[in-house]
């Protein structure tokens, strides 16, 4: 069983906007869609969305105006009725089925949200600029709130305990928001509600990219630390060789001997407890990762069996 919900955008820009501003923003609303299922089972306990689908059924061109279809998948009947019975006790009926004001609130206070994660971040940015997107964030978190009967601190605080990736989500957010920031006087509303509208005065606040982190590098010693061998390379000390280090990470890393180790200790091991120092860098999902092991010592040998 499925849930169909219209949403209507409108970026109020007076001259053209690149394919790719437009595709890009539109790929980062989907994004940001994809994360209401998890706001929306908070917000009504009991809730079991299976996934959600989102489609454009039309988009015009001269000023921006996307008509997106959003399906929300139930899975089975039960689950489905289960879902109308928690909605029905708080906002009625009609007004989820036929109205899709409460997912566009949803769907902007993520947004803001995420503009103003990032902001508190961005030492460059202006405390203005996040007084002038929360001002906004807290009349659409006082509208939302009033549809679910809910005050308007318990409506942010699900939607924020049910962001997990705070980085991504800002990311999604400005690129919705960056096609209306090529006109000064440009704003988005939903479905054609003036109340849900992401102001002119945010749309200059919103940063326009996110500064992407810089490759940190950290440098660890670890005393007396399994390793597992997985090649080997008798002819250098610095090429060939790669460990996995079970306690830092599951993947192998290239491995450098210490002058001081004798690469014949190592023939025929499979384990070795050691004393390394570690290089870490971090992966796509910023996550410390270790890039280089440096081997200073051996302490124990297993061999082969």
């Amino acid at each position: 069983m499925e849930l169909t919900v219209h949403q209507q955008i409108y970026y109020s820009n007076k001259e053209l906007v690149p394919i790719k501003d437009v595709a890009e923003s539109l790929l980062a609303l989907e994004a940001i869609i994809r994360q209401s299922p998890d706001v929306l089972e908070a917000m009504f306990p009991g809730t079991k969305i299976q996934s959600v689908e989102v489609y454009i059924k039309e988009l015009k061109s001269d000023s921006i105006w996307e008509d997106v279809i959003v399906k929300f998948i139930f899975g089975n009947q039960q689950k489905f009725d289960e879902f109308i019975a928690n909605v029905r006790e708080r906002i009625g009926m009609d007004n989820i089925m036929n109205n899709p004001q409460l997912l566009s609130s949803i769907i902007l206070v993520m947004v803001l949200s995420g503009g103003a994660y990032y902001l508190g971040k961005d030492k460059s940015a202006t405390p203005e600029q996040k007084a002038t997107i929360e001002a906004n964030n807290n009349t659409i978190i006082q509208i939302g709130a009033g549809m679910v009967e809910l005050s308007s601190e318990d409506f942010k605080a699900i939607i924020d305990a049910s962001i997990k990736d705070k980085e991504k989500l800002a990311k999604n957010a400005i690129k919705v928001v960056n096609p209306a920031k090529r006109d000064p006087e440009a704003s988005i509303t939903f479905n054609d509600n003036e109340e849900l509208r992401i102001q002119k005065e945010s749309v200059k606040a919103m940063p326009r990219f996110v500064q992407e982190p810089e490759d940190e590098e950290y440098i660890e010693d670890y005393m007396d630390i399994q390793l597992e061998i997985r090649a080997i390379d008798l002819d250098s000390t610095k090429r060939g060789w790669a460990v996995v280090v079970p306690d830092l990470h599951k993947k192998r890393v290239r491995l450098q001997l210490d002058p001081t180790v004798n690469p014949e200790d190592l023939l025929d091991k499979r384990k070795v407890n050691a004393n390394i120092t570690v290089i870490f860098g971090h992966d796509k999902e910023y996550n410390k990762v270790p890039k280089l092991v440096f081997l200073r010592e051996i302490i124990t040998e297993i061999s082969v069996k």
